[in-house]
């Protein structure tokens, strides 16, 4: 009587949980449901270029460990991240291919 029955927090805990997954989804440009096709090449160029900058990072550390010895940690870390990068482009990639999949088989 006073607060809201079982069926409206269900779906008020449903609705906040599908708006942290679409904000995490958001976070690493793979919302697709919400992007056009010119947002996935933006985005892919966004990644490549930050592949650019783990990878040219990841030369910076391999000279500092010649000075410092201690750097083979925070190489890997970036080479890993760019690898990350690298598949976020390869999934949005797919999603293009999938929507041109679906534009022949309409016809």
């Amino acid at each position: 009587m006073f607060g809201k029955n079982a069926e409206d927090k269900a779906a008020e805990k449903q609705a906040k949980q599908e708006a942290k997954d679409r904000a995490a989804m958001e976070k690493f440009g793979l919302d697709f449901d919400s992007y056009t096709e010119a947002d996935i090449r933006r985005r892919n160029i966004n990644s490549a270029k930050e592949i650019a900058g783990s990878l040219a990072g990841s030369k910076m550390y391999s000279f500092g460990s010649l000075l410092t010895g201690s750097a083979n940690e925070t190489f890997s870390l970036e080479l890993a991240r760019a690898q990350v990068e690298q598949n976020f482009i390869l999934m949005r990639q797919n999603e293009e291919i999938i929507r041109l999949l679906k534009k022949i088989a309409e016809k």
